[in-house]
């Protein structure tokens, strides 16, 4: 297969937060009010955050630049944790935008935490606060700018389903009339369904994904028989080939022309449905030692990195013109889907978090533990928290320019040449004192 040789560009947009992930040796009925002794761990996560980090990661043509949009609290210490995670994975933080208040509300930094079995690795309980699926982006004429300049800077556009409908409706619009791939990321079935499924009729994007348990309820919501989906969770679950269920009906209620699945407890493998004339279907089967890493706990970005593997797919072979416009899963293509997505798969169960490089560690690491780091850091928070600095260090350079410039000027004018010059008295008594 050929592709460009610039690749393309993704922009993914959603919320980029703390994710908080608890390993209790607690049972499963457990009493009010009691602490049971276990491990946290943190890392920063958001599916736009995972899906960026992974395709920046893989170091590949297919895809140029990654950038992301997201909105974030100013003056925040983990908001400055948070650009440098991504900055550190490789994406560009150009469209990162910081506020303190949005359209009237203070903005949050939102995050997820996970409460998991240590023995099973299964969630118990999980609570998301996606803080900008209340925030109308379109509604304030500047941002509403700043994320158009986004969206037409990218050739393939990722969404986190935690937006507000009209943000989400906004996006879809926008990928429609400029004919670029939609990606969506479900999480959860409140999210999936208020969000898209039951926004605007004619959103549609260009692949869904979403663990098993989510889309099976999403579909049960909307009146798909109870048949279709023991039989479309079967085939999720262990790629049976005589399990007979409708790909074109399933892609239909879920507003999309692909869908990326996998049940996560069991992790035996991975589903692709394509919708179309011939529909088509296909699984991969997990390698058993990322099997084995998934049971183990290392799950929590799974999803999100099949369908990064998918993404930087569809980006190869959306360039070949030998496809005609024709639909990119098929036969032919599914040996290099199965390679991508279980080669992403693979790098993600490596990780502690949901995605490497994640993980906020509270030890430093060896090139941080320089006297200047040190300083270099606390400047930077000062200079963030508060603004003042930000004035002090401006006039503090200007005077230091005008002393160059005027350094310059006196070799000029030694050499013969005159320089006509403002009045400047105010800043040169300012210099001497």
């Amino acid at each position: 297969m050929l592709w460009s040789p610039r690749g393309k560009r993704v922009l993914t947009i959603g919320s980029v937060h703390l994710d908080t992930i608890a390993l209790s040796s607690a049972p499963p009925a457990t009493p009010v009010d009691v602490t049971y002794v276990g491990s946290i761990t943190h890392s920063v996560g958001g599916s736009a955050y995972n899906i960026a980090a992974n395709l920046a990661n893989h170091h590949a043509k297919a895809v140029r630049e990654v950038a992301i949009y997201t909105i974030l609290p100013r003056h925040s210490v983990l908001t400055e944790i948070i650009k440098y995670k991504i900055d550190t994975a490789g994406v560009s933080t150009r469209y990162v935008r910081l506020h303190k208040d949005f359209n009237g509300r203070h903005v949050r930094g939102g995050g997820y935490v996970g409460i998991l079995d240590e023995t099973e690795r299964l969630v118990r309980q999980a609570v998301v606060d996606a803080a900008m699926h209340d925030a109308n982006i379109f509604q304030d004429r500047n941002e509403a700018a700043y994320l158009e300049a986004a969206i037409a800077w990218a050739d393939l556009l990722v969404i986190d389903a935690d937006l507000a409908v009209s943000t989400v409706n906004h996006i879809a619009e926008r990928a429609s009339d400029g004919g670029k791939p939609l990606f969506l990321c479900v999480g959860s079935p409140l999210a999936g369904l208020r969000s898209w499924i039951r926004s605007h009729d004619e959103n549609q994007a260009t692949c869904l994904s979403g663990r098993l348990q989510v889309l099976c309820k999403m579909l049960e919501q909307l009146g798909m028989g109870e048949q279709e989906i023991s039989s479309f969770r079967q085939f999720v679950e262990t790629g049976a080939e005589g399990v007979v269920f409708d790909v074109n009906e399933v892609c239909r209620r879920l507003k999309t022309r692909h869908v990326v699945c996998c049940n996560v407890r069991l992790s035996r493998g991975f589903a692709i449905l394509a919708a179309g004339p011939t529909p088509y279907r296909c699984f991969f089967a997990t390698p058993e030692d990322v099997r084995s890493r998934m049971q183990g706990g290392n799950s929590a970005g799974v999803v999100d990195g099949a369908m990064a593997g998918f993404i930087h797919c569809y980006a190869r072979l959306s360039a070949d013109r030998a496809l005609g416009g024709g639909d990119i899963v098929t036969s032919g293509t599914q040996r290099l889907f199965n390679s991508n997505i279980v080669d992403f798969v693979e790098h993600v169960s490596e990780s502690e978090g949901a995605t490497p490089g994640s993980v906020i560690s509270f030890e430093e690491e060896a090139r941080a533990q320089s006297g200047l780091a040190k300083l270099w850091r606390l400047t930077k928070i000062a200079f963030d928290v508060l603004p003042v600095f930000r004035y002090v260090l401006s006039i503090g350079a200007l005077i230091v320019a005008v002393w160059i410039f005027e350094r310059v000027v006196s070799v000029l004018r030694y050499f013969g040449v005159e320089v006509a010059l403002p009045d400047l008295s105010v800043l040169r008594a300012l210099i001497r004192k």
